[in-house]
């Protein structure tokens, strides 16, 4: 009994070493030992109980041989399961295991035909054979001593059986076994260990204990001995298997360690080990030799100080300390070599115990090019391209950290805009790459004049922007102001024209005229523009006036930017009349409606759509808009007229634009030829390849072009000629002194004669008295524009003045002019 307790013990202390192994690192090996050994525990408990039946006796005994042959099979599965997976490990318990306990069972409740105990013995000798066919038969010498061993134990069982010892015959069913899972592990293992010696010689003493026992008890049955030496064999397995995986562990880890020293010499990134607490290099690879210059005597004894510059150095204790104990990446730092010269570097590491010190491994990678290539792309995308200075990206971080530190300490700061005067004429007289030297010659000026702390960035065309801060008074700026405004005057050369330029500058200052980046911005911007107005060549500082005009321009933005959800743009129609008054076609003017500034004119709130982007978004909806309206005048069954649209220079350059325009037509089923598209003369003479590119597409479908107040810019028709222009339209500055000045009338004359010369019409605009029309007429004017004949209306009531010219037609016979529905327009 004290024997059995003792077996149960030591075998229980070895299970939980086995489990303590399996919960770090677990396999199914393991895990298949493990169970064997619960099954052998379950035998040794079994001869702890004491049956009170001869029912309990035999159903004990049936426990007790169980668990010596299923903890036997589990040691079998492990092996296979191993090696040949689940399905085929399967396999092994079902044909090994099932003919031995059916065998088990019916030996222990007395079975004793012979014949039927015979034919199980055979059916576990059969399962056997073909188990080690299917599983191994690439595997000879497993294949060889199986089927010697299965023969040899199978005819030892079938001799107990004929001999009337069927319970016996068992035995030999467990050396089969216990002999295969020997010859098993040395098939898995294959090496001479001290592990795989120990655990093999124990499973094949354990196969012989068996018949090592009956042939003792048969020849020396008076002979006393202790019954655990016939235990023995099961510590040597444990031990042995332990020792297994023990020495399994020292190979993986002796592999590991020399798959990183190899990763580590070969490595073509620089890597290395160092001391956590005094920075000291304890080991570094050919790389980080080849890369930075240092022999290992040299990195031997240097510190990792020594890569870094000087000024880091406080720096590099802080990032060390506050480290993971992983850490993926880090980084950029910079790195000094041998020679001097600087690198960039991203460190990959993480802690590890080497050679008795703390210490981190650290994996080293050049990106300096990648850093380079970073930098340039950062700075093209903060930096204007031609003249190098801060874009408006850029600017708006520089200014919310100007006016940042300007508060903080409690001083002014100021926003200075600054445009060239006439810098458009320069373009057009000497070519826009002596404009473009320019712009480097004023970026340079502007640097130059300023202090080290002080901004300058390129914030449109022509356009610039200066932040100074540390600024006592307002008069400061004004001084800096002035001494650009005279640095400008200077002349210089360029390719061999002497240039002299000059500014107009408008000065917010912060907090007098503000406490936003934006508002102090949009104020500067507002006084620039009253400067230029004013002549150039000066500075204005902000007013309250210049103040509520740039307040106001932030409110009209705000509001179209709404008014695209909540509504706010409405389009009014204005009449265009024949010289005999009849109706021949309307212009869409856009206007925008404000709860409190009410109606908003196109002149206001244009020029800021374009400034903040919102133009191309306005146009494309008013297209909309104008076409729909017009499919809506259709369905109510009037006649269609022509109705003339103005399109922004931006929006006419889009690539899309005429295709946007072909589609709309053909979604609202409009007649191109009702449609006329106002340029302006800028647009043309600025943009003409592109221009002209998109309006041939949408002349070709039949849209007309007419070019809007004519005579006020620089083109000229020779250059109009080239286009599918049909219609000019005189300026309205020119309509108002028509009659009071004799060289006004000459212009008008001119533009009239030339244009119908080249088959052109022309439309007067801004005509609001009698006398105009009068001379108008005489001068062969064709159409007719302004508040005397009508004023812009809204979309409702455009209908009733299309019926009332209709119900005129009719009354005067003028059908034959275009009056009947099918005719192009009214007149």
């Amino acid at each position: 009994m004290q024997n059995a307790l003792l077996d149960i013990l030591i075998l229980g202390l070895l299970v939980l070493v086995f489990g303590s192994i399996y919960r770090t690192r677990p396999s199914a090996r393991l895990r298949y030992w493990i169970i064997g050994w619960v099954f052998i525990l379950l035998h040794f408990a079994m001869i702890l109980t004491n049956p009170v039946s001869n029912f309990w006796n035999e159903f004990d005994s049936v426990v007790l041989l169980a668990g010596l042959s299923l903890g036997g099979v589990a040691f079998l599965l492990a092996a296979t399961r191993a090696r040949l997976g689940p399905k085929k490990g399967a396999e092994v318990v079902a044909l090994l295991g099932g003919p031995s306990l059916l065998y088990i069972v019916l030996t222990q409740f007395g079975m004793q035909n012979r014949l039927l105990l015979n034919g199980l013995i055979l059916a576990q000798a059969a399962c056997t054979l073909v188990a080690t066919q299917r599983l191994w038969r690439r595997h000879r010498i497993v294949v060889r001593v199986t089927t010697a061993c299965v023969v040899a134990c199978t005819l030892w069982a079938s001799f107990e059986i004929f001999q009337g010892d069927a319970p016996l015959a068992i035995y030999a069913v467990f050396t089969q076994i216990y002999a295969m899972n020997a010859v098993l592990y040395w098939q898995d293992f294959r090496r001479s260990s001290m592990g795989v010696v120990t655990a093999i010689g124990g499973l094949i003493a354990w196969a012989a204990v068996f018949p090592c026992a009956l042939t003792l008890a048969a020849l020396a049955p008076h002979l006393h001995y202790s019954s655990e030496i016939w235990n023995l064999p099961k510590y040597f397995v444990e031990f042995g298997m332990i020792l297994t995986l023990m020495e399994d562990e020292i190979i993986v880890t002796s592999l590991q360690r020399e798959e990183y020293r190899l990763l580590f010499d070969n490595n073509p990134h620089p890597m290395w080990i160092f001391d956590e607490n005094t920075l000291q290099f304890l080991k570094v690879n050919e790389a980080a030799i080849a890369q930075y210059g240092y022999a290992v005597e040299d990195f031997s004894r240097m510190t990792l100080r020594d890569l870094r510059p000087p000024e880091e150095a406080t720096q590099l204790e802080r990032d060390l300390q506050e480290a993971p104990a992983m850490s993926l990446t880090s980084g950029p730092w910079t790195h000094i070599k041998r020679d001097g010269s600087s690198i960039q570097v991203e460190v990959a590491s993480h802690k590890i115990q080497f050679d008795g010190h703390r210490a981190r491994f650290a994996l080293v990678q050049d990106i300096t090019e990648r850093q380079q290539l970073h930098d340039r792309l950062v700075h093209q995308a903060n930096h204007d391209t031609l003249t190098g200075l801060p874009n408006r990206l850029l600017l708006k971080d520089r200014m919310e950290r100007t006016l940042s530190t300007a508060e903080r300490n409690g001083e002014k700061a100021a926003v200075i805009c600054l445009d060239l005067d006439r810098f458009k004429q320069i373009n057009d007289r000497f070519g826009h790459h002596v404009g473009d030297m320019c712009l480097k010659h004023l970026a340079d000026l502007l640097s130059q004049r300023l202090r080290a702390t002080d901004t300058v960035a390129r914030s449109g065309g022509e356009e610039f922007t200066v932040l100074l801060g540390g600024l006592v008074a307002a008069e400061d700026a004004a001084m800096v102001a002035q001494n650009l405004i005279q640095g400008l005057r200077q002349p210089f050369d360029v390719d061999g024209y002497n240039l002299e330029l000059s500014a107009s500058l408008g000065i917010a200052i912060y907090p007098d005229d503000g406490a936003e980046a934006q508002s102090l911005w949009k104020a500067a911007d507002v006084a620039m523009y009253r400067a230029k107005n004013s002549g150039g060549n000066q500075y204005v500082f902000v007013s309250n006036e210049i103040s509520s005009a740039a307040s106001e321009q932030s409110e009209i933005e705000a509001h179209m930017r709404a008014a695209f959800k909540d509504g706010g743009f409405e389009v009014y129609y204005q009449p265009q009349y024949s010289m005999n008054g009849y109706l021949c076609g309307f212009e869409a003017l856009l206007r925008l409606r404000h709860p409190s500034m009410g109606l908003i004119g196109p002149d206001r709130f244009i020029p800021i759509a374009e400034e903040c982007g919102l133009i191309v978004r306005i146009g494309n909806w008013v297209i909309e808009e104008v076409f729909r309206q017009a499919a809506e005048w259709k369905r109510q069954g009037l006649p269609a007229i022509r109705i003339a649209l103005n399109v922004s220079p931006l929006q006419l350059m889009r690539a899309d634009f005429s295709v946007r325009v072909r589609d709309a037509l053909s979604a609202y089923r409009m007649d191109p030829e009702m449609l006329e598209i106002e340029i302006t003369e800028t647009t043309v003479m600025h943009n003409l390849e592109e221009v002209a590119k998109q309006m041939l597409d949408l002349a070709a479908v039949g849209v007309r072009f007419s070019v809007d107040d004519f005579g006020t810019g620089y083109s000229s028709l020779r250059h109009l000629h080239q286009l599918p222009i049909t219609t000019l339209k005189i300026d309205q500055s020119f309509v108002q002194n028509i009659c009071e000045d004799s060289s006004t009338r000459e212009i008008v004359q001119a533009i009239l004669s030339l244009a119908h010369s080249l088959g052109m019409q022309v439309i007067a605009e801004g005509v609001e008295r009698e006398d105009q029309v009068e001379l108008l007429r005489s001068m062969n004017c064709d159409q007719l524009q302004g508040f005397l004949w009508g004023r812009p209306q809204p979309a409702d009531r455009v209908p009733a003045l299309m019926s009332a010219q209709v119900r005129k037609f009719s009354a005067e016979g003028a059908f034959n002019r275009g009056v009947a529905a099918p005719q192009p327009h009214l007149c």
